[in-house]
């Protein structure tokens, strides 16, 4: 691990990013080459644009730069995964418990997703009418329930495996506007729906007639039905529990820092955790083959990784969560076993968490810096705040009676700061 940081990641792509380019021309596209841009220019003050402050007193200036804020960047990753976790947090329905739920695949049906990527977004959907199917079965009813679906692509050795982790209601609204709690999920059941729904998607969505073979493949291997998780223990309600759950299956890149061992400029060794045998595996691959685990899990421009079903999708989910109100009991006693999603903290106080000192503090006289302007790599200053202003004339008056040359910093006051 000597040598290895946050900037190694970048490195693999300043060096190796155009050589794989032209031995992978698939690639060379604006959704990856933007995506990796990002990536490269973060923290660069003169490609991402920064904000200057000033010291008034001693006139020191600092700049801080712009990040890319992508899930791709392994510099951004924490902050990035910290603001989806407050967001989620905030997006759980008041009193109502959840479980996790994850929804897999027969590995010989990765290739579809990944010669098409248009099919995520039906495989996201097939994931929610599988669980409504399979909460209706269970109550006996039609149920109205939400579920918080997230994609992901990566598996723990970075090879691409769609599949989905889901967030859903324990229960929903019954056909007489009332509240009905599912406790119990058989898992042969579930197996079994997810299989017919997943199979009915590929069959609906792939015009390749070849599917047909996978798809009685996958019939004839999985007479039990597909594997699919449901994960022991409730989601603690009221936002509790979430961050682990599910923030960093959203916004986690394929790998962290911490898991890279080495990079000579020719290979790139890193370590994971076996799914199977939970054992710690290591594995050494050329640069351009690691690049290419890598950049294959970026989705295409716009793609939306978590979606939102049922109650709570984005239309809906303000007059359900108002109704949910008259329906469950929105007191919640603390639990032990989860986590408390705390809100974003700003960037002065998870600086000096980092390192220790506080980033706004003069170098020179540690009095407080003030902000004087913001820039943008493309537009110039966009804002500039006028940290001093002339002193009055009448003041100006004064000097030339006392026949005293009044200095230029004599003649200029601090005014606040607007409020951001």
């Amino acid at each position: 691990m000597e040598g290895i940081d946050k900037n190694t990641f970048k490195q693999i792509f300043y060096d190796h990013w155009d050589a794989f380019k032209q031995f992978n021309p698939r690639f060379d596209s604006p959704d990856y080459n933007n995506t990796i841009q990002k990536m490269l220019d973060c923290g660069d003050p003169e490609k991402m644009g920064f904000v200057q402050y000033r010291c008034c007193n001693c006139g020191q200036i600092r700049r801080i730069a712009f990040t890319c804020k992508s899930c791709f960047c392994l510099s951004c990753a924490k902050v990035y995964t910290d603001r989806w976790a407050d967001f989620i947090g905030r997006r759980l329905l008041p009193g109502v418990t959840y479980r996790h739920v994850v929804l897999t695949m027969p590995e010989f049906l990765h290739i579809w997703f990944f010669r098409d990527p248009a099919l995520l977004s039906p495989f996201m959907r097939a994931g929610h009418a599988c669980l409504k199917d399979i909460l209706n079965t269970c109550s006996g009813v039609k149920l109205d329930i939400g579920n918080i679906i997230v994609l992901q692509t990566a598996g723990r050795s970075g090879h691409y495996n769609p599949h989905l982790h889901i967030l859903m209601t324990a229960g929903g609204i019954d056909p007489l506007e009332q509240w009905k709690s599912i406790s119990y999920i058989p898992y042969e059941m579930m197996h079994r729906k997810w299989q017919y729904h997943l199979l009915k998607m590929l069959r609906d969505n792939v015009s390749d007639p070849t599917v047909e073979k996978d798809i009685d493949r996958a019939w004839k291997e999985y007479p039990k039905g597909f594997v699919a998780f449901l994960q022991p223990g409730e989601v603690p309600p009221g936002g509790q529990g979430l961050a682990q759950y599910l923030a960093k299956y959203v916004v986690s890149p394929p790998i962290s820092v911490r898991r890279i061992e080495r990079y000579d400029g020719k290979s790139v060794r890193y370590w994971y955790r076996d799914h199977k045998t939970k054992q710690i595996e290591h594995e050494t691959l050329p640069v351009l083959r690691f690049i290419g685990r890598m950049v294959q899990h970026i989705l295409p421009k716009g793609f939306h990784r978590i979606r939102y079903y049922g109650l709570h999708g984005n239309v809906r989910y303000k007059k359900m969560r108002e109704q949910l109100t008259n329906i469950i009991p929105t007191h919640i006693p603390d639990d032990p076993r989860g986590y408390r999603v705390l809100p974003a903290k700003p960037f002065q106080q998870r600086f000096f968490e980092s390192f220790g000192k506080d980033p706004l503090l003069c170098p020179k006289c540690d009095n407080d810096m003030s902000l004087e302007l913001i820039s943008h790599p493309k537009y110039g200053t966009i804002k500039k705040f006028l940290l001093f202003e002339e002193l009055p004339d009448e003041r100006q008056a004064v000097g030339i009676a006392t026949g005293r040359t009044i200095h230029r910093s004599e003649r200029l006051v601090q005014i606040p700061l607007p409020f951001l």
